[in-house]
């Protein structure tokens, strides 16, 4: 990643006006390493944006910077686009960034007159193994933990300064990536990092606090309803949840990542290949796949059949549809 930290900080030093973004619906890791990078663009006194679909979840908001964060952009006046956790640019949510006008590759402008002329440059930033590098700067590395864990390595490679609130948001992403260190996906760099970012200031029980111990009374029945639909299927060895609307009917407002961590924990079950838990979001269904080494299975070849992606231990997708059980107790999607 040197060749890619070097030009990533090139890119940064030659641009002014930066728009960060990741995929909708904020999650510890990506959001984190989002928050890190923005703290040290405004301390380059750069012009940011921070755009995120469907804002920051509660859980979250403890997260420096976090206020910051708009649903979507309202003006297409950047030099500079940087992604995070995204496979594809697509994965943004937001056609507003979709078709922001991009560089052609290798064209580098002289002037700041040309730069507005020929269009701004993407750093894609980002471990799934899934990614498309679709980015001028493509710093992607599916061995790593996390995103933030990159980020990481960014700051460690050009000596920057990790304050305390830098610290907080890339210890965020990597304890949530990690799963607080319980995945299979944690690595001695991991640790290593971590033991790091608490020596700068990130309070580790700080961080748990929000991201694992902050369910409201809503999002417990919620769970509860979940775990009431667990089904066992001994033939193909799948143990899966699903919550259909009605499920949910009479529930308040269950705020936005209500159900992390769900997946992980049908997915402790002994016998089963792998855990899925689907669940109706408006007029999407959107599914969650867990697996261990030890399984053998890989997840991310079942998410793709259904158009989404992942790692092959832990990936999602979303289809339109709408999820109903009949008479009998079966579900079925119409």
């Amino acid at each position: 990643m040197n060749k890619e930290f070097e030009e990533t900080k090139l890119l940064i030093d030659q641009s002014n006006r930066i728009l960060l973004t990741m995929h909708e619906r904020m999650d510890g890791d990506d959001g984190g390493a989002l928050l890190a990078i923005a703290k040290y663009l405004k301390e380059q006194d750069k012009h940011v944006t921070c755009s995120i679909k469907k804002g920051v979840p509660t859980a979250l908001r403890f997260l420096p910077g976090s206020q910051l964060i708009v649903d979507d952009i309202t003006h297409d006046d950047f030099d500079l686009l940087i992604i995070f956790g995204c496979s594809t640019l697509s994965r943004t949510g937001s056609l507003k960034i979709q078709n922001l006008p991009v560089r052609q590759a290798g064209l580098k402008p002289v002037s700041a007159e040309a730069q507005a002329e020929v269009g701004l440059e993407i750093i894609n930033i980002d471990h799934h193994p899934d990614n498309e590098l679709f980015g001028h700067v493509n710093i992607v590395d599916a061995e790593k933990s996390s995103v933030a864990e990159l980020v990481y390595d960014f700051f460690l490679h050009h000596k920057l300064k990790m304050d305390k609130d830098i610290a907080t948001c890339l210890l965020t992403g990597i304890i949530t990536d990690t799963g607080s260190f319980m995945h299979s996906n944690t690595k001695s760099s991991s640790l290593k990092a971590a033991g790091e970012l608490m020596r700068k200031g990130a309070a580790l029980d700080k961080i748990i606090r929000h991201t694992y111990k902050s369910k409201n009374e809503s999002t417990l029945k919620a769970w509860g309803k979940a775990l009431s639909n667990l089904h066992y299927d001994p033939k193909r060895k799948i143990i899966y949840s699903i919550l259909t609307e009605k499920d949910l009917e009479g529930l308040e407002a269950l705020p936005q990542g209500a159900f992390e961590g769900l997946t992980e924990t049908l997915n402790a079950y002994p016998e089963a290949k792998f855990a899925m838990f689907l669940r109706q979001d408006g007029l999407i269904i959107k599914g969650s796949l867990r697996t261990e080494p030890f399984k053998d299975t890989d997840v991310s070849r079942i998410a793709k059949i259904f158009g989404g992606g992942g790692h092959k231990m832990a990936a999602g997708f979303s289809v339109a549809g709408k999820l109903v059980r009949d008479e009998h107790s079966k579900w079925r999607v119409i």
